[in-house]
């Protein structure tokens, strides 16, 4: 089954991705340069989520931010690729949410951290995390990995009615999985918008270059059959 939707163009898309990466420039060299406005805005959206600290919000915290971890997301990325692979028998779909899930979640992230190497926060940390701070993978991930997953629903889902439905899911998960990583205390907060504008400027890109994918792939095959 082919995709219904993959006539858009590039362009908006592309705008999109330039357009996140101005705020994630901004706080990226504010963190390089040590910024007090960063540690001030940091302090400022920290104090309260700390301070609200309960037994049932930290219970449902750490089950929460789980689900934008490496084994959470990589199962929700193979299953939903063999998926589309098995029931629509659409590999084209199936690699492009498997490798723009890797590279963004995975490599994109890890070498950035790399770069700028920040140090998580000093208090303490309600669960084992290790690696440099910034920007948060768990917000990354997650919205590069639910954000294409929800990309692709659109595309193969026979009743749009759904699809704001599935936005809204998926914009309060990815939301609520940022914030447990300050709430845990292992993420400053501009980790996290950091983590969302870079994603966010990956996917919007991935998602672009998803038609041109899809066609390059079908010539592909067209090519092998002959």
């Amino acid at each position: 089954m082919n995709s219904k939707k993959n006539s858009f163009s590039l362009s908006p898309w592309l705008s999109t991705c330039l357009l996140l990466l101005l705020p994630f420039s901004i706080i990226a060299s504010s963190i390089y340069l040590n910024s007090k406005w960063i540690i001030s805005f940091d302090q400022l959206i920290s104090k309260p989520i700390l301070a609200s600290m309960t037994n049932m919000k930290t219970a449902f915290f750490i089950s929460l931010t789980n689900l934008g971890g490496v084994p959470a997301l990589f199962l929700v990325v193979s299953l939903c690729s063999l998926f589309l692979i098995w029931h629509y028998k659409d590999l084209a779909a199936a690699l492009w949410f498997f490798i723009q899930s890797a590279l963004g979640a995975g490599l994109l992230n890890q070498f950035v951290k790399l770069v700028l190497q920040r140090e998580r926060p000093t208090i303490e940390h309600l669960v084992v995390q290790g690696g440099y701070s910034f920007p948060s993978g768990h917000s990354m991930g997650s919205l590069i990995c639910y954000g294409g997953l929800a990309f692709l629903f659109i595309q193969f889902s026979k009743n749009s009615r759904w699809n704001w439905l599935v936005i809204a899911v998926t914009a309060i998960l990815v939301f609520l999985i940022g914030m447990s990583r300050i709430y845990v205390g292992v993420h400053f907060p501009s980790d996290v918008i950091g983590g969302y504008c870079l994603g966010g400027s990956w996917l919007a890109l991935s998602i672009g270059l998803y038609p041109k994918w899809k066609q390059w792939t079908k010539n592909r095959q067209n090519t092998q059959k002959r």
